[in-house]
């Protein structure tokens, strides 16, 4: 590891973040989701006293506890790691500011895992009716992570009055919070639905197949009537800036910073109105025609709906980590002045405060872009950015990311200012202009004889 600056070659910090984020929520929200469907199904089973169904229950609760508690649990942890040696001033600021919120929320989740061991090892053990209230504990605990976890999330977007008064609550029970819980929740019953069409679909008595085939498509009805209400809400809730760079990205389309956010939303839609007619010409219709091949492909569909809707929203803050207060490279929007001022030296414990030339060039593109971008390949790699810029034009060009008014920059808006003083932007420039090999060229002056 390149310490103190953690350098991951061509893939870049952000999209590992991004991979293993993606790998988890798909499994986090069927933690949650699926405690609550163990809780109604359950129930049903326990009102009908239907053995096939407690049998069925039984399985599905094997796969259950082996993806959420094994590789659940690998890429939660996997999430912490990467976020903390790629931002760990982002990880700092969530820590300091909602310590008492995570460790709510390590001990609810802990008693989720204990509940989910006891849930599927007492099996034939316990009474029905003490077995289904493990099933409403659980699923109680897992919402109780989600309730928690949503504020700091959503936070992260809509700090709120948090920005003005500092104060936790404000920035916990922000804007976005209800209309965020409301949609997650949503697309967590759909993805219990998703995972329980899986594990139906191979079960042997062909009539109850259909008939928990016609149930598990049923859970993806609210998402699909109630989460255009709950999105709408939440986009009335977002900043008025993020609004509108969400809608030039639409308006765009093919062009512009933010046309891949249109591509991406565009796609998400294409897939939920997929989704929604295959659960419903599939599963409920023609339940003896889906076969478990088909079952993986649906749930293959809708991971890509929930995390190119993940993506979308995690876009919707660029460049902050925390909106309006911490930018991408850890830099905190009031303490732009002064570094502009004292230098990014200055600034920087781990930076020789003797350091010049091409080694304080590199140290502020450590500090400052690699971030968001590679140096000659990979994602966003700078190289190809700078195309055929030498020094001098590369230097223009960081006069112009070094200002803070939207008027001079309008880079603004997708990417943190560049601070420092003029030979700390001068030592950047010269080093960005060895990675596509277009120094300045110095002017000579011919000798007369």
């Amino acid at each position: 590891m390149n310490y103190p600056i953690w350098e991951v070659p061509l893939l870049g910090g952000t999209w590992l973040i991004g991979l293993m984020s993606c790998l988890h929520i798909v499994v986090s929200h069927f933690a949650v989701g699926g405690g609550i469907y163990f809780a109604i199904t359950e129930w049903l089973a326990h009102k009908r006293n239907d053995a096939r169904m407690y049998s069925y229950l039984k399985s599905h609760s094997k796969f259950f506890l082996m993806l959420t508690t094994v590789f659940g649990a690998v890429t939660g942890v996997g999430i912490w790691w990467t976020i903390s040696l790629v931002n760990p001033d982002g990880i700092a600021s969530l820590i300091q500011n909602y310590t008492m919120g995570w460790a709510t929320e390590y001990i609810f989740f802990v008693a989720e895992l204990a509940t989910v061991f006891v849930y599927y090892y007492t099996w034939d053990k316990a009474t029905k009716a003490e077995h289904l209230s493990l099933a409403r504990w659980y699923a109680v605990q897992s919402v109780l992570t989600l309730v928690i976890i949503n504020g700091i999330l959503s936070y992260m977007l809509t700090p709120g009055q948090w920005l003005e008064t500092g104060n936790w609550l404000h920035g916990f029970f922000n804007p976005t919070y209800w209309p965020s819980l409301i949609m997650r929740l949503l697309v967590m019953a759909a993805i219990a639905g998703m995972y329980a069409l899986v594990t139906a679909s191979r079960i042997q008595d062909e009539a109850f197949r259909h008939q928990m085939l016609r149930y598990s498509a049923k859970w993806f009805l609210p998402v699909f009537f109630i989460g255009p209400i709950a999105a709408g809400w939440f986009l009335l809730n977002v900043p008025g800036d993020v609004l509108h760079t969400l809608m030039n990205g639409l308006q765009a389309s093919g062009v512009g910073n933010y046309s891949i956010m249109a591509r991406v939303l565009y796609l998400s839609l294409f897939f939920s109105g997929t989704l929604l007619i295959f659960a419903f010409v599939g599963p409920y219709l023609n339940p003896k025609g889906f076969s478990f091949r088909m079952a993986c492909v649906f749930l293959l569909c809708g991971m890509l709906v929930t995390t190119t809707g993940e993506w979308a929203r995690e876009m919707l803050r660029k460049p902050y980590v925390i909106y309006n207060y911490l930018y991408s490279n850890g830099l905190r929007k009031p303490d732009i002045a002064v570094v502009n001022a004292e230098g990014f030296v200055a600034k920087t414990p781990w930076l020789a405060k003797d350091a010049h030339g091409l080694a304080l060039g590199k140290a502020m593109f450590q500090g400052q872009c690699m971030s968001c971008h590679t140096e000659k390949r990979g994602y966003r790699a700078m190289a190809p950015l700078l195309g055929e810029r030498n020094e001098k034009s590369i230097r223009t060009f960081l006069a112009t990311l070094h200002q803070t008014d939207k008027a001079k920059n309008p880079y603004l808006g997708i990417m943190p200012p560049v601070v420092g003083t003029e030979p700390e932007l001068d030592a950047l420039a010269q080093y960005l202009a060895t990675l596509n090999a277009k120094p300045m060229r110095e002017k000579t002056v011919a000798l007369k004889p």
